[in-house]
């Protein structure tokens, strides 16, 4: 099965080809001209093409495939129902294999998805050949964009993606995902809780004044990569700074690990607004 890039699906319709496009159907995209791209593509050295191969190999060992959508799923179809935003534009960063992009897409016609791993790709059209032509294997923060952007998108999905890498990493998300929402749109948010129990062997390699930190772990499914936890002030500062106003506190999910693993696994969800400039 060939497995479309972001530059097939995301095309700007001018002639370049990049991921800041949204419909591939002659509009320019996201971005209006190719200008500077963030260092996180696959095959620079930021360790995404590491994210890439971790992800491949979990869901090629068929990681989540008997798991069904997080509740935060339901919240976010709620959310669209009410502001009548079900046929909106949407972009939902890291949809994987489906677990949670699928449940979405079949009640958001114009719900796009972005994901580095090519497996997680592949399982999802096997399983849902009908989303052919609506994802894309690529690195969300590997678009180009320019001054002058003409299309945005109305609101942004991502469940556990944004916690991938470093601090600033995580800042690179945020301003990215602000240029790609309108004036208005919403940011549907999940990550991980600096309250979380880390339980595989790691190492915490940098701590913020918020108390946020990150970690490199030494032993387990993600070895060798930086995973961010985030603090409640560190959340909503940066997302202040990037131009977002929350839509209500955020709420910590906690989830028991299964024995024989001990502790407990915490995420942030929230909703933002993206402001007006």
């Amino acid at each position: 099965m060939s497995i479309p890039s972001t530059s097939d699906l995301f095309d700007t319709g001018s002639g370049d080809t990049c991921c800041g496009g949204f419909l591939n159907n002659g509009e320019k995209g996201f971005y209006g001209t190719c200008g500077q791209i963030y260092g996180m593509g696959r095959g620079k050295d930021d360790g995404s093409d590491d994210v890439a191969q971790c992800w491949d190999r979990e869901y090629e060992s068929g990681r989540y495939e008997a798991e069904p959508p997080v509740p935060f799923v339901r919240v976010i179809i709620d959310e669209l129902h009410r502001r009548g935003w079900a046929g909106g534009r949407g972009v939902y960063v890291g949809c994987g294999s489906g677990r949670n992009y699928a449940p979405l897409a079949a009640v958001c016609d114009g719900l796009r998805g972005i994901d580095v791993s090519e497996s997680g790709i592949r399982r999802l059209l096997q399983k849902h050949p009908e989303y052919a032509g609506r994802v894309s294997c690529g690195n969300f923060l590997d678009c180009c964009y320019g001054a002058e952007r003409t299309t945005t998108v109305d609101y942004l999905v991502s469940i556990q993606a944004f916690q991938h890498g470093d601090e600033r990493t995580a800042e690179k998300y945020f301003e990215r995902t602000a240029a790609v929402l309108r004036p208005g749109g919403l940011l549907f948010l999940r990550v991980n809780s600096a309250g979380t129990d880390v339980y595989h062997p790691h190492e915490v390699i940098e701590r913020n004044d918020r108390g946020g930190f990150t970690v490199i772990y030494s032993a387990g499914p993600k070895k060798g990569l930086r995973v961010h936890f985030f603090a409640r002030r560190e959340l909503e500062s940066g997302l202040r700074r990037s131009g977002f106003d929350l839509l209500g506190a955020p709420v910590e999910r906690t989830e028991r690990r299964r024995p024989p693993k001990t502790g407990e696994w915490r995420q942030w969800e929230l909703v933002a607004v993206r402001r007006a400039q």
